[in-house]
């Protein structure tokens, strides 16, 4: 495994896998109930984030057999939140397009509150907001070793003291308790019916 930042010209493969990755994500599939335009609407979201965000945020990938195998999204302290007009110019009309506004506007919603408790711990807490792996790569430990090998050591080589994240999913909730995070806020969303959890996890990296 090799580990870089990520390339500009790579920027939209990245987008693609981890919106393949997220398929049947729930973070997703509550607000977007129909596969083919959860597809559709998944592409143009991760690429509305990876280009908003392309000048504040850090991207790094993975590499194995020179293929990129997995790619993280991460957010240092205080990095502020696109406007309205910067999410729509990089691309987020097409989600809306797809997803339909109503549901945008509530997954939108929901992500505000979901990340809120990361966004308020003290001291320099960086967010881990994508971690993503091939689908096809998956259940081979790429994702422990890019966090271990990679996403880690370079947020502790910026001096950061913690590494936090949300996940809605329980299979990702014990990846992360595997690799050394700790669960420390619970909440759950409804939308329509349907009701999905959300789980913030932290770790420490000063005695790392």
């Amino acid at each position: 495994m090799t580990y870089n930042r990520m390339k500009p010209g790579e920027r939209r493969a990245c987008a693609d896998m981890a919106a393949r990755a997220f398929a049947d994500y729930e973070y997703f599939s509550i607000y977007v109930p129909d596969d083919k335009r959860r597809a559709y609407c998944l592409r143009a979201m991760l690429n509305t984030s990876f280009n908003a965000y392309k000048h504040s945020a850090v991207f790094l990938t993975a590499k194995r057999d020179g293929k990129i195998a997995a790619v993280a999204q991460l957010m240092p302290p205080h990095t502020p939140e696109p406007t309205v007009s910067q999410y729509l110019w990089a691309g987020f009309w097409k989600a809306l397009l797809w997803g339909g506004y109503r549901n945008m506007a509530a997954w939108y919603d929901m992500n505000c509150r979901a990340e809120k408790p990361c966004m308020e711990l003290p001291g320099e807490a960086w967010f881990l907001s994508v971690l993503t792996v091939e689908p096809e790569l998956e259940g081979k430990g790429i994702g422990s070793k890019m966090l271990k090998e990679c996403v880690i050591p370079y947020v502790k080589m910026q001096g950061g003291e913690s590494l936090c994240l949300f996940t809605n999913s329980e299979i990702n909730r014990r990846f992360y308790t595997k690799n050394g995070f700790e669960e420390f806020h619970a909440q759950e969303f409804l939308y329509q019916g349907r009701s999905v959890g959300s789980w913030s996890y932290r770790v420490g990296l000063q005695n790392e």
